[in-house]
């Protein structure tokens, strides 16, 4: 009912039809959300984030003024119940688990989840009082009984022991591992019936993830070489890894962004990368426009050309989470983002790119499953030197050859003496400023543009990837007139940015719940894109920041060593979701099988079973929405772009999913009349079209109506590329993503004043002209064959659904 009344309100402002009618329209749909929003009510100067107080104007000048302490606020999620664990040694996992074992024993969650895994309600309580008398007992001190119960596994490491959930994790994972030995079940048969302990036993052994390395057999076959290329940004780590690949007679390119995956299958089809082995032609000109940490090349013989050459093409076809571009059915080579490398495909050559992110929460699995299973005989992994001792953990499963190439830092890095002392007057060009949230980058980007006249690119998450390269080239570009780029975090990777000197605005970013100093390893990603090509005057790139007192911890970080990383994320499949569904109560909640992996599966280091991110915001929503739909459809939505505490972002997949329950064909223009998004690129198209300025409020929120709709854009093309039968309207999203990316940098360009694009046009006509030819997907007859199977399953589910429906009625 909910969703039907915030339907009709926005149907009816969009109708409107007043000269402003896209802006009300958008007005409307910010007010909804807003209003839905958990978050308490900011004031004209009170955001999120603090720092957005600077830029009051009756207070500019002073930084004793305007710095408010700055809170570590919880927003949405309550602190963990063991937080804050208090042990003489970090690294004592021991003391950990005994100092608080007997207070996670009485959570109420605890119980709840025991339920949810299975468990009996009148079991629970005396299952947890076994497991606290023996621990009680010295169970713990036990060498014999910790190696039966493969205690290793359960080891925290030094920053874990003050993380309530992980703590919780540990001690839920070893209370499995004790319920499940036989020792321990045949000391509780006569207080616990033996149904509960065949529960436990098999949800455990079911559970198993140990030995994610055996899910590839074809790359266990193998002998594989494993070449690391690792070392900090602007060191050339890729540019080998990527002349082995165009040397190869077969391979594939994992990247972490679908722009760089984008970028390397057109430079391999245009013959710009020069294979090894080859000998480079005099007199060309060396590429610096591309994103990869490639060596800076000056001479007369180039190996990373800006014009192609015919005899260095390499056919490769592209895949992304949103398309497949095909220039040849017969490419023996394959760009692509991480998630869709080919596994178990023998292969000659393959390079990952980042192989850092192999920790990340998130998408880390991806990373690990690429590590174990792409099957080329020689891989390459390029990224930072903290991820070598966790690849050479992994290899111990795999037996794998591994060799570590280091490279140093080909320009140098200095950090300035002295901060901007709050002065953005002080901003210079080349310089890039970088700050964590939305807000911030536009009143940071009015801000210096008041102060010093030049005129500000800007770069962060939530602007689509092909906008925020646009905007680079803009920044790169000396006759552009933009001469400034104010960025966040977004600039770490996959953008190619001639930036002279970054300038920090603050050390902390809010995750989401919490607003958190960055990481040492965050800070100097960012600070390392300085001085990338050195084509500001000297060789070498500058780093500071805004104000005084963050600068010590700017160079301590920069001048520390690199945080080597402890584990691999590793994320179960399809079918281990489909077994462990089977045996989980039948009245639990999604969360329950989301959670298993990370609080039952026995899991070997140096791997780490994922917990998916806002879990509770996504299972609200698949139990809510989703409850009835099969198991795959689940996963699907569970892995799907999109973001979950985003009310507006919910709303958009709600239609999405009510209208494949109903209709199987998913409409794409019913997607898009969930808001107001067609109405507001209409608006801003029709003003396109007749140089109409919009004013600066109208111009905020078009912006973020277009963001918005390039990510409903995105997920539905996400969707169609796993699901065609129902996301049929791939074409009409392609051009549709085209026409707001569009719109979006017209915008851009207007909150600087910016009306003459020209210049701007006249370059994207250029480069559409030089663009390669392609299809969308492959022609051959096994893919057509396997289309027309997959379309008559479906129609044979939707008939039986409907024959159910009319008995039940």
């Amino acid at each position: 009912m909910f969703f039907a009344r915030c339907r009709l309100s926005l149907s009816r402002a969009v109708l409107s039809s007043s000269t402003g009618s896209w802006l009300e329209a958008s007005q409307a749909y910010f007010r909804r959300f807003r209003s839905s929003s958990p978050r308490k009510n900011i004031g004209p100067y009170e955001t999120r984030s603090p720092q957005l107080a600077y830029f009051d104007k009756t207070r500019q000048h002073s930084r004793a003024d305007f710095s408010r302490p700055r809170k570590t606020t919880f927003i949405g999620r309550k602190p963990h119940e063991l937080d804050d664990v208090a042990v003489s040694d970090a690294n004592d996992a021991i003391l950990t688990i005994e100092t608080k074992v007997d207070q996670w024993a009485l959570l109420p969650h605890v119980h709840h989840r025991m339920f949810s895994f299975g468990i009996p309600r009148a079991d629970i309580e005396e299952l947890l009082g076994s497991f606290l008398d023996d621990i009680h007992d010295g169970m713990l001190s036990d060498e014999k009984r910790l190696a039966d119960l493969d205690f290793g596994s359960f080891i925290l490491t030094p920053a874990e022991t003050s993380s309530g959930q992980r703590v919780d994790q540990v001690i839920t994972q070893l209370f499995f591992s004790w319920a499940s030995h036989p020792a321990t079940q045949a000391a509780l048969r006569e207080r616990v019936p033996m149904s509960t302990l065949n529960i436990i036993s098999r949800l455990y052994r079911i559970a198993d993830l140990s030995f994610p390395a055996d899910l590839f057999p074809v790359a266990r076959s193998m002998r594989r070489k494993i070449i690391m290329h690792v070392g900090p940004t602007n060191s050339g780590k890729t540019h080998m890894a990527l002349r082995a690949l165009a040397a190869a007679q077969s391979g594939l390119y994992a990247g972490p962004l679908r722009l760089l995956a984008h970028e390397i299958w057109e430079r391999l089809n245009k013959g710009q990368i020069v294979p090894l082995g080859m000998s480079p032609e005099e007199e060309a000109e060396p590429d610096t426009s591309i994103n990869s940490d490639i060596v800076e090349e000056t001479g007369t013989r180039p190996t990373l050309r800006k014009q192609g050459n015919t005899k260095y093409i390499r056919q490769c076809n592209l895949r992304t989470g949103e398309e497949f571009r095909v220039v040849s059915d017969s490419a023996s080579l394959l760009s692509c983002t991480v998630e869709m490398a080919a596994l178990d495909t023998q292969l000659d050559v393959a390079v990952v790119d980042e192989i850092q992110m192999i920790a990340d929460p998130a998408r880390g699995s991806a990373w690990t499953m690429a590590v174990l299973g792409i099957a080329a005989r020689e891989l390459h992994l390029c990224g930072e030197e903290a991820a070598v001792p966790v690849v050479e953990q992994i290899l111990k499963h795999t037996g794998d050859e591994l060799v570590v190439n280091r490279y140093e830092r080909l320009t140098p890095l200095v950090v300035q003496s002295e901060s901007l002392r709050g002065d953005l007057s002080r901003i210079q060009k080349g310089d890039c400023l970088v700050t964590f949230s939305r807000n911030n980058i536009f009143a940071l980007k009015k801000r210096v543009e008041e102060s010093t006249g030049l005129l500000c690119a800007v770069a962060y998450g939530k602007l689509p990837p092909e906008i925020r390269s646009e905007q680079a080239a803009l920044f790169n570009d000396p006759k552009s007139g933009y001469d400034v780029i104010v960025a966040s975090d977004a600039i770490g990777m996959g953008l190619n940015l001639k930036i002279k000197r970054v300038v920090f605005e603050v050390l902390n970013k809010f995750d989401g719940y919490v607003e958190r100093s960055l990481s040492v390893s965050q800070i100097k990603q960012i600070a390392g894109r300085a001085g990338r090509y050195g084509l500001h005057g000297d060789p070498g790139g500058f780093v500071t920041t805004l104000y005084p007192e963050d600068l010590p911890r700017l160079k301590s970080a920069l001048s520390s060593p690199p945080e080597a990383l402890t584990y691999a994320i590793i994320d179960p499949t399809e079918s281990w979701m489909e077994d462990i569904a089977q045996i989980l109560h039948p009245q639990s909640s999604i969360q329950a099988l989301f959670e298993v992996p990370s609080y039952v599966s026995k899991v070997r280091p140096p791997f780490r079973a994922a917990l998916p991110s806002k879990l509770e915001d996504m299972v609200k929503f698949i139990d809510s929405r989703a409850r009835d739909m099969l198991l795959a459809d689940k996963l699907m939505l569970k892995n799907c772009p999109t973001s979950w505490r985003d009310p507006s972002a919910r709303d958009i997949l709600s239609q999405i999913t009510r209208l494949y329950k109903r209709e199987v064909q998913v409409d794409l223009d019913a997607v898009l009349a969930v808001a107001p998004l067609m109405k507001t690129l209409e608006g801003v198209e029709k003003r396109m079209s007749k140089g109409v300025v919009p004013t600066p409020r109208e111009l905020t929120n078009a912006l973020r109506v277009l963001e918005d709709m390039h990510k409903t854009l995105v997920l539905y093309l996400w969707l169609g590329f796993r699901n065609y039968m129902a996301f049929h309207q791939t074409e009409e999203a392609h051009a549709l993503k085209g026409r707001v990316e569009s719109a979006l940098d017209w915008c851009l360009r207007q909150v600087s004043g910016q009306h003459d694009g020209e210049a701007l046009q006249k370059a994207k006509e250029e480069k559409a002209a030089d663009e390669l030819e392609y299809h969308q997907k492959r022609r051959t007859k096994d893919t057509r064959d396997a289309e027309v199977r997959k379309g008559v399953i479906f129609a044979e589910v939707v008939a039986a659904a409907r024959r159910a429906s009319k008995r039940d009625g």
